[in-house]
């Protein structure tokens, strides 16, 4: 898991590690040996150790997750393919066939399929796997046991139809008191459920925007809404999407679907669409730039068609690509549902001004904020909420101020000493700092979709309407769910 996770990744009360792969030495027995290890994908930060060719162990993930990173390439080794060298890549070594030193480490679970796996000679858990709506291949893990059953959600993006196919799913309805009765039976037992119902003892929550307090549109309304901002441009308009990462495929579904045209992507991106098993990216992505005016190509070698030379602001020509084309770059940011409304009509209004306009905004989240994972515990309502990511500069006041925020969405708590999660939790915690100041945050750090934008200008386009996730408006959320003594911390860290 990314910097900041807790319980050094292990999904306690197990010895399982989450999208750690790093040595564990360090820790104390039995963790310094993960009887097994997940991965929820292959986005970069959940994967630190997995390159080291030392990484011997078998690793759980989806089908679409193994064949992503047996294809992940970093992008020096992709720039060798443009130069016509040969690249390598990443984690070719966790599967090798062919002789004496044949092995695959990486085991490929189908998703929603039960199934069991051995810890040690007297211990065994069933893993399923539930989609994430996070990126492709992305899964939360639901893991089942004689300790207690927890659920990983890895990143999740918790929109409301993702909630409702949990509460459908078979696998999890076990664990969804979804009646005002069941929860009344629940506080009358001091926790213990009906034989029927069962609590999970912890959900490992998505926090990476915990710290974001807005209401966010759906994926489907983001893409809704860009695709008719697209639709007023000149058709002779071509557009480049921003996908810098994985986990913006909704953006070229909706384009693919609204304009009917394929999407141009480069030789790295062709080759892992073409061969995971969503049969729509396959058929909608090309790798013939002539082809469409959409492109989703390099970011740093973009194709002639979209690749447009520094824009001189001082000329009041629009900016043309290599080939002579307009080009509008298309950004993923954060933004709430009344921004996005805001911004969809000043872009509606500038165009019909007649002003130039060479970039556009999406506000496609790829993590829940708060308002969804609060939906999402409730849903469950487990004795435990453990954040899967922890700023570490804050001391552990994220995880303190989650005692608040999710108060209201838990079970009731048990005093129970034989309780072997909280006996586990015990033995492998971390001991939160005693905070004085936070004058070490940069107050203006800002998230990652912010630093990747691409286009002249983008940025004081995102800079006024999008939420950049800045340290400072994290603070702002944070301070809100804190004590007296907190909140005068975080206080003097905003200047007050």
């Amino acid at each position: 898991m990314p910097s900041g996770t807790p319980y050094a990744s292990f999904a306690l009360p197990y010895p399982i590690r989450v999208d750690c792969f790093t040595c564990t030495a360090h820790l104390p027995a039995p963790y310094n040996t993960p009887a097994l290890y997940l991965l929820t994908h292959s986005h970069t930060d959940h994967i630190v150790g997995l390159s080291s060719k030392s990484f011997a162990s078998r690793v759980l993930c989806s089908p679409d997750t193994k064949e992503m990173l047996l294809r992940h390439e970093i992008y020096p080794e992709r720039a060798k393919k443009y130069a016509g060298e040969v690249a390598m890549r990443t984690f070719a070594h966790l599967k090798l066939e062919g002789g004496a030193f044949s092995r695959d480490l990486l085991h490929a679970v189908p998703l929603n399929t039960p199934t069991e796996f051995e810890l040690s000679p007297t211990e065994t858990v069933i893993i399923t796997l539930i989609d994430a709506n996070h990126c492709p291949g992305a899964v939360m893990f639901l893991i089942e046991g004689p300790r207690g059953t927890i659920l990983h959600t890895g990143d999740v993006r918790a929109e409301h139809w993702l909630l409702k196919s949990l509460t459908r799913n078979p696998f999890l309805q076990p664990y969804i008191p979804d009646t005002e009765e069941d929860l009344r039976v629940l506080i009358a037992r001091g926790g213990q459920t009906a034989s029927l119902t069962k609590t999970l003892h912890a959900i490992y929550l998505d926090t990476a925007c915990m710290l974001k307090g807005t209401v966010v549109p759906t994926k489907e309304n983001a893409v809704k809404g860009l695709v008719e901002l697209i639709a007023l441009f000149d058709k002779d308009t071509n557009f480049f999407v921003n996908s810098w990462t994985w986990g913006y495929e909704d953006v070229l579904k909706g384009i693919a679907r609204a304009f009917q045209c394929q999407i141009h992507v480069d030789q790295y991106k062709h080759a892992v669409y073409t061969h995971i098993s969503d049969p729509f990216l396959r058929m909608l992505v090309t790798r013939d730039a002539t082809s469409t005016r959409f492109h989703a190509c390099e970011r740093f070698k973009r194709c002639s068609f979209v690749d447009v030379p520094r824009f001189d602001f001082k000329n009041d020509l629009a900016p043309r690509s290599i080939e002579e084309r307009k080009v509008v770059y298309i950004n993923p940011v954060t933004m709430g549902c009344a921004q996005w409304e805001g911004y969809c009509m000043d872009v509606r209004r500038r165009l019909a001004m007649g002003k130039d306009i060479d970039r556009l905004l999406v506000p496609l989240e790829r993590h829940s904020p708060l308002p969804e994972l609060l939906n999402l515990v409730s849903l469950f309502r487990p004795r435990r909420v453990i954040p899967n990511t922890l700023v570490p500069a804050l001391g552990g006041l994220d995880w303190t101020a989650m005692n608040a925020m999710f108060k209201e969405c838990m079970a009731p708590p048990i005093y129970d000493r034989g309780d072997p999660i909280t006996n586990e939790f015990s033995s492998l915690g971390i001991v939160h700092p005693s905070v004085l100041d936070l004058a070490s945050l940069n107050l203006a750090d800002t998230d990652s979709a912010m630093k990747n934008l691409v286009g002249d200008s983008a940025e004081l386009e995102a800079g006024k309407w999008a939420d950049d996730g800045s340290m400072r408006r994290r603070l702002e959320v944070l301070r809100g769910w804190l004590g007296p003594k907190e909140k005068r911390i975080v206080d003097r860290a905003l200047g007050r």
